[in-house]
């Protein structure tokens, strides 16, 4: 776009809420993290303006309304014309940063189901709850100045709010396990004269808000939901820890706000999140199965066994440019996947301090004695989401052998101990679906 041909702007200030913890991954590590997220040196949250622009794009992208105004929105297109500059200008974010959280992750191999030797690691990221703040100017062309181009472009707009609001995209890295859905709260846009300079010096300055000589519109979602070309499905499924069983995602180290601690501290400690609660405006614990394990030891594991049981080939160690049926559907370390799972806060949690000992195999004498907590009793319900924008990846198929699998999972339907998941899963984690919602075309999650 020409910018000196544009005469028209119209400027959004949007407020979003984290539904889901953030992912924003720098590349560097510290004392802590491997990887950590993107702060100002005054260790506030930093969110890139491009970061926005592209949320904004990939949300258009999926709308019948809206696919066509992408095409100006940087340069993505083979088109050998140089377009100029993007339409659409949107603003770094500084949010305060009250506090962070970590994820500590390992890297099982597929074929052996052992842990990678030295294959640990910690990423940072900001917890769910934080309030966020997105600025964005879309600059009218001269030659679409009409008052129904506005329109459109608002009503455009208003429905890739609607498309984020649901969680399909995100922000920052981490979509296949849940990180960085939004919430929309609240918005307003106001519209600019370019030709006058009083409205051009609120264009670019951080933190403008709306001339006193002009009037906010609100921005609302749609009541309707809008027509969507790329679709995706969503699934709500309620599990509990089946009767009689433990399970646990375990850490070696409980997080600072939890405050009921045993009185004996046990060697590992159940996993927890922290979710910064706007009422309170406190960092505050939360127990969770992280969709990361829920979607890699509960779907991928299993479905991967039938792909290969049925004759399927299936690669072991994820070679760089696979193709495959599996990496298509949960994705390598060189590609995404199309199936994304979110945390899943536990309700009704009750927990138990299991004590055991490690037998020498050939004495059988105690060489080891260690302790770990347990959850005993909870019930969690997870956010499945299977985009549909790779036809090629047959999310069909996928959610078939979703569907099949989660029937399995019903009480009588598997051996005992078949669906498992967590810490010292030989013997505790199984699951048992209560039940399941869905699925749901362009459904919204529910974190």
């Amino acid at each position: 776009m020409d910018m000196m041909k544009s005469r028209i702007a119209l400027v959004y200030d949007i407020t979003f809420s984290l539904r889901t913890p953030l992912l924003l991954r720098t590349g560097d590590g510290d004392d802590i993290a491997d990887n950590t997220i993107d702060k100002t040196p005054d260790q506030n949250l930093h969110i890139n303006g491009y970061v926005w622009a592209s949320l904004i794009r990939r949300a258009l992208s999926r709308l019948e309304k809206g696919a066509e105004l992408t095409h100006d929105i940087g340069k993505y297109n083979d088109a050998k014309e140089d377009k100029g500059v993007s339409c659409l200008w949107c603003e770094s974010s500084i949010e305060p940063l009250h506090d962070s959280d970590y994820r500590y992750g390992i890297q099982v191999h597929r074929k052996w189901g052992a842990t990678t030797t030295g294959a640990m690691f910690t990423e940072e990221n900001v917890p769910a709850g934080l309030r966020l703040h997105l600025k964005g100017v879309w600059f009218i062309p001269e030659s679409t100045n009409g008052m129904q181009s506005i329109d459109d472009i608002g009503q455009a707009f208003a429905q890739a709010l609607w498309v984020i609001d649901q969680g399909i995209e995100n922000i920052g890295g981490g979509w296949s396990y849940g990180f960085g859905r939004l919430k929309f709260e609240s918005g307003q846009t106001w519209q600019l004269d370019l030709t006058q300079s009083a409205h051009r010096q609120t264009l670019f300055p951080a933190g403008a808000r709306c001339p006193d000589s002009l009037m906010a519109t609100p921005v609302d979602l749609p009541v309707t939901p809008p027509a969507i070309i790329t679709p995706w499905k969503t699934y709500q499924i309620q599990f509990q820890i089946a009767p009689g069983q433990l399970m646990a995602i375990h850490t070696r180290y409980p997080i600072l706000e939890r405050d009921d601690l045993p009185d004996e501290a046990p060697d590992t400690f159940v996993f927890q999140r922290r979710y910064w609660n706007p009422d309170t405006q406190k960092i505050e614990p939360q127990f969770v199965i992280p969709g990361k394990a829920i979607r890699q030891a509960l779907f991928s594991t299993q479905i991967e066994r039938r792909l290969k049981s049925e004759g399927h080939t299936i690669c072991d160690e994820k070679p760089k440019g696979c193709g495959c049926i599996r990496c298509q559907w949960f994705g390598s370390t060189n590609q995404g996947g199309i199936l994304a799972v979110l945390d899943a806060p536990v309700i009704g949690h009750q927990t138990d301090i299991l004590h055991r000992i490690q037998l020498c195999e050939h004495s059988q004498q105690n060489i080891n004695l260690f302790s770990g907590e347990y959850l005993k009793q909870g019930t969690f319900t997870a956010t499945v989401m299977v985009d549909e924008t790779l036809a090629d990846a047959n999310p069909g198929l996928a959610m078939t052998y979703l569907e099949e699998l989660l029937h399995e999972l019903k009480p009588g339907n598997a051996p005992p101990g078949w669906h498992r998941i967590g810490a010292t899963s030989t013997c505790t984690g199984q699951l048992q679906l209560n039940h399941l919602e869905g699925p749901v075309t362009n459904g919204g999650c529910h974190a």
